[in-house]
């Protein structure tokens, strides 16, 4: 599924001078245009949705904390998202695993955001082409962040694809690429913005118990890349669910 979000609207609250004073200054919410990996699962939220089952994020998220000692309070954002207590220690939350393609900000142009009826009039008009999308995780990271955030990768891979042979395989999760490439050359304006590479955050501010225990971790993650890379990229929406679930 390829849907905009737009996070709830906060207006700051507290009253410790004007720019604080919800009556003078106001937060938008992120706005952007991506794909959907929720997923409902029996030890996340029982309000999560699922918009695809192709890739088990659990597979990768260390719910027991063998090998964390710490994170956020938000915890694990995939594989069906927090349950909350009792059965976890974290913020209780729906699974809100996604992958940005167009970073918009904010749907208001006053605030230098794009409307979301300008992009369903430029996909309902053909000029911008969605093909079938079939993407695969090609590996999982700490980002630069002090401590840093976990990120599954959605990389192009091989990141140049090869010219000379037009028949060729093309690189896994092109299509991500693609769109990305139209919507920036179609549509210009101030909050546009392009958060990196093509990726899925499952967890911030992440501390690991040892150098043993993040090593382990790792490896860990790197079978069930290897078991997702080799059964290939796999369509998100091929089951009878609807955007809302």
């Amino acid at each position: 599924l390829l849907s905009l979000f737009l996070t709830t609207r906060l207006f700051v609250s507290l009253t410790m001078g004007p720019v604080l004073d919800k009556k003078k200054h106001k937060v938008d919410g992120l706005a952007f245009l991506g794909l959907s990996l929720a997923m409902k699962t029996d030890v996340g939220h029982p309000d999560s949705i699922t918009h695809q089952t192709a890739f088990d994020y659990n597979l990768v998220q260390d719910r027991e904390y063998k090998y964390l000692q710490s994170t956020n309070d938000d915890g694990w954002l995939g594989g069906g998202g927090e349950p909350g207590p009792p059965k976890s220690w974290k913020l209780a939350a729906k699974d809100s695993a996604h992958v940005e393609i167009l970073r918009i900000g904010t749907f208001d142009p006053a605030l230098g955001g794009l409307p979301k009826e300008a992009i369903y009039e430029a996909i309902a008009s053909g000029n911008i082409m969605i093909p079938e999308i079939e993407v695969v995780p090609t590996a999982v990271v700490a980002n630069g962040d002090k401590p840093p955030e976990l990120e599954i990768r959605f990389d192009m891979d091989p990141a140049v694809p090869d010219f000379d042979d037009l028949d060729a395989p093309l690189p896994v999760n092109w299509q991500l690429k693609f769109i990305h490439n139209q919507l920036f050359r179609h549509f210009k304006f101030p909050s546009r913005f392009c958060p990196g590479a093509f990726h899925s955050t499952i967890l911030r501010k992440a501390e690991f118990r040892s150098d043993e225990h993040q090593k382990g971790y790792f490896q860990m993650c790197d079978k069930a890349i290897k078991k997702w890379r080799e059964a290939g990229p796999r369509p998100l929406n091929d089951g009878p669910w609807e955007p809302d679930g």
